[in-house]
């Protein structure tokens, strides 16, 4: 004799944590990759003259793409922050016996973002290296 199969318990609720959360993943992979392509890609004269398109995409199209995510990002950061908060608020703070909290990840994140912006700002190695990259593919490599 079959047993009945029993009906799966009630799906599990739905997490606006973990959809912010991979929203904002998948939304970088994708904006990398966009970014990762216009870096290289020939200028936009170049590239129309010559009908350039990178896995089925022309230089606008792909524009379009990383302008689009990029905007679907800062929605989703304000949106993870606001679901987040909390938890910031704690990092920040200290909890139990962490009195300092991560002030020191904290320092460590703002300095390295603040080395780079002097960095590309000022044009200095390496972000000028990563300048003259992107130049030579835009100029001489099309």
């Amino acid at each position: 004799m079959a047993h009945p199969v029993s009906a799966p318990s009630s799906a599990p609720r739905f997490s606006a944590r973990a959809a912010a959360v991979f929203l904002i993943g998948l939304a970088s992979l994708v904006m990398a990759l966009s970014g990762l392509v216009l870096a290289i890609a020939p200028s936009g004269r170049i590239a129309q003259t010559g009908d350039w398109t990178a896995l089925g995409l022309s230089r606008p199209g792909w524009e379009s793409l990383h302008l689009t995510m990029g905007a679907l990002f800062l929605g989703a950061g304000g949106w993870h922050i606001a679901l987040h908060g909390s938890v910031i608020i704690n990092l920040l703070r200290g909890a139990g016996g962490a009195v300092l909290g991560h002030r020191r990840e904290l320092a460590l994140a703002g300095a390295l973002v603040a080395l780079v912006l002097v960095t590309a700002l000022a044009d200095w190695p390496p972000a000028s290296w990563l300048a003259d990259l992107q130049g030579w593919f835009k100029r001489d490599f099309w």
